[in-house]
């Protein structure tokens, strides 16, 4: 997270951290942006992260804020993050299955699986950059900034950070806490998806409330953070088996039994990394 330009302290109203979060967020947005604009590596994964930010900013802080504007905020960043979400999704996909193809697999059907998700990824990745650069982004980029030089705030967003960000914080971390005490070996994927999105949340919002509560919200973000790179790992192999899924579908349908079989042993193979990681997960979550 960019620092917040205003040095703050557990007495200074919670408000001026609401406008220092928004602040580096519509900074960090628009130089993502700018990534794309330029063609840089790994600008469109940038727009998406930053966007994800934001979003976590407004919805911890929505109590603090007045009007329709964090409202159409949010769903402004959840719109522009979903144009980007298939390329980034296709990119970590096509590394994932290329770093765990093997020598028993058929290299020409391994071929053949990565071109087709290279093309679609060309596809992917040319309707995110459009969507980046388009005047609904031009829009959203001004609407925050000018939402940040004044936000809306409630009159409870002049009370010190130190009663109401534990509050917060502590909300956060019990709605993560709550869905990861709910969590077996044999959880369904989707189950285990929503634990990773509350996990990245709290990563968020403990890193945003950190730079007035300390090392304390710094520990806790540091935790989520493992948490969330467990889940993450796990909810690629699980978007990797999805997509050669829909592959296998279509190689039945045509007929092509050898090409199917290569795409089930795949699949099966990131079906299977699935469960080392929840077994992991699981260790590090109830670890005394």
């Amino acid at each position: 997270m960019a620092p917040i330009a205003v040095e703050l302290s557990p007495a200074s109203p919670v408000g001026a951290l609401v406008t220092g979060s928004l602040v580096s967020g519509a900074a960090r947005l628009r130089r993502s942006v700018a990534m794309v604009e330029a063609s840089e590596y790994d600008g469109v994964h940038q727009v998406r992260v930053s966007c994800r930010r934001l979003r976590s900013d407004l919805r911890l802080y929505r109590r603090l804020l007045t009007g329709d504007q964090a409202l159409q905020l949010r769903q402004e960043l959840s719109q522009l993050a979903m144009s980007c979400s298939q390329a980034r999704d296709l990119e970590v996909v096509s590394a994932l299955i290329r770093d765990h193809a093997t020598s028993e697999d058929d290299a020409d059907y391994v071929a053949t699986i990565l071109h087709l998700l290279a093309t679609s990824l060309e596809r992917a990745a040319a309707t995110a950059e459009a969507a980046v650069a388009s005047q609904r982004t031009a829009m959203l980029l001004d609407l925050l900034d000018a939402v940040a030089a004044a936000p809306e705030l409630r009159a409870r967003a002049d009370r010190p950070c130190a009663k109401v960000l534990p509050r917060l914080l502590d909300a956060t971390r019990i709605k993560f806490t709550e869905a990861a005490d709910q969590l077996t070996q044999w959880s369904p994927d989707e189950q285990w998806h929503d634990v990773r999105l509350d996990a990245k949340r709290l990563r968020y919002a403990a890193e945003s409330v950190s730079v007035v509560l300390g090392e304390e919200a710094k520990e806790l973000a540091g935790r989520a953070a493992k948490f969330q790179d467990l889940l993450g790992q796990h909810q690629d192999h699980c978007a990797a088996a999805d997509t050669l899924w829909l592959f296998l579908d279509e190689a039945d349908k045509a007929g092509d039994v050898e090409m199917a079989f290569a795409l089930g042993r795949l699949m099966e193979r990131h079906r299977a990394a699935r469960r080392p990681l929840r077994e992991e997960f699981l260790a590090h979550y109830h670890r005394p």
